[in-house]
């Protein structure tokens, strides 16, 4: 099979893309084409045998396309620099078309199973939802159904693959998951088989979420199977959250105060979560800037996260991250600081301390700039 170029597949997502793009001829009305995005420019010093300094900026450009009742397209760029290195890409490039509560998605988009977790090892790719304020929904290259079955319940299913250049059947990826809320709860039933290089990964399990009293509690129990390797394991996570009021009478003028805490384990010990570094496909993972610990301490069977936050005011944000894996006794504290200048600016700092296996320390800290347009 002939396999494509870069060039070649920019062209045919766009001769796709366009050619979907006329089922719009029905709106009423056409509105002119709108452009918005964010830019961000940022500095980081870390240390460990010697003190390294690095700058960066990124860009991403949406262009908010005329849509109808029943179709709706997507189409967003992103642009980075680093390392005197300039990378383009397309992040999101889909059409969705909508009827009766249903919708099905052809193209790069994001994909998100979420349940509260922060990290989220039964998503179609790996999920993070505010860990440390950053959130990662993993996209891929491919369809995606949806269907309703009424009152929040409702059916997912994914065809996805790893590169447009290699649509090949031993190569696609599948998913489905079957969502079931209730009176106080949220239960999920999800299974992903993907290619991951030269194995391929089969997970199945389920998720939920439920309130105790003051207290959200959420799990989720998994089964993982490396198909060439003929190895498995079994994946148990226990999350909650809860909120407080300090400094105040009965709450008012007090300050609140979350408390995230979820730990997982891969029971047998035969696997552990870096393999879900390999699922980051497709062009649409990032929402949003983050500090990349997510892929710092996966490579033990188990880890320990707690997430400690409160507004300072309406503008500002502070918390304190600490991850720790039980085998090795990897340690990261990372506290992070974040406030909205206002006129569409929005300033970041965090830091962080690692200790490794050796007892050796290493650390940095970093600070960005955004502008929303």
């Amino acid at each position: 099979m002939k396999r494509l170029n870069f060039q070649s597949k920019v062209k045919i997502f766009l001769i796709v893309f366009i050619l979907l793009l006329t089922l719009i001829v029905n709106l009423k009305s056409v509105k002119a084409v709108e452009i918005g995005g964010e830019l961000e420019i940022g500095s980081g010093l870390s240390y460990s045998d010697d003190l390294k300094a690095e700058f960066y900026g990124q860009g991403e450009f949406e262009l908010f396309l005329p849509q109808s009742s029943i179709v709706e397209p997507r189409l967003v760029f992103q642009t980075s620099l680093a390392d005197d290195r300039v990378n383009s890409d397309i992040k999101y490039m889909y059409i969705r078309h909508r009827k009766d509560g249903n919708h099905l998605t052809v193209g790069r988009q994001p994909v998100s199973w979420s349940y509260g977790a922060m990290i989220n090892l039964l998503d179609y790719g790996l999920g993070i939802d505010g860990l440390a304020d950053e959130t990662i929904r993993p996209g891929i290259d491919g369809l995606r159904y949806h269907y309703s079955l009424g009152e929040g319940r409702n059916i997912q299913l994914v065809t996805s693959f790893s590169e447009f250049s290699r649509v090949e059947l031993d190569e696609l990826g599948y998913g489905g998951r079957l969502r079931l809320p209730g009176s106080g709860y949220d239960l999920s039933f999800n299974l992903a088989y993907q290619p991951l290089g030269k194995d391929n990964l089969l997970r199945t399990g389920m998720t939920y979420n439920k309130d105790i009293g003051d207290i959200g509690t959420y799990g989720s129990l998994g089964y993982f199977y490396k198909q060439d390797r003929e190895i498995d394991d079994i994946m148990l996570q226990l999350g909650m959250d809860y909120s407080w009021i300090v400094g105040g009478d009965n709450g008012y003028g007090g300050r609140q105060l979350i408390l995230q805490a979820e730990y997982f384990r891969f029971l047998k010990n035969n696997l552990n979560a870096s393999i879900m570094s390999k699922l980051m496909i497709g062009g649409g993972e990032a929402e949003g800037a983050g500090s990349g610990l997510e892929t710092v301490l996966l490579s033990n069977r188990d880890l320990l996260t707690l997430n400690l936050s409160t507004s300072l005011d309406y503008f500002s944000d502070l918390g304190l991250l600490l991850m720790i894996e039980t085998k090795d006794c990897k340690t990261v504290l990372a506290p992070y600081y974040s406030s909205d200048l206002g006129g569409g600016l929005e300033m970041s700092i965090d830091a962080m301390v690692l200790r490794d296996s050796g007892g050796d320390f290493y650390s940095g800290i970093s600070s960005s700039l955004s502008y929303y347009f």
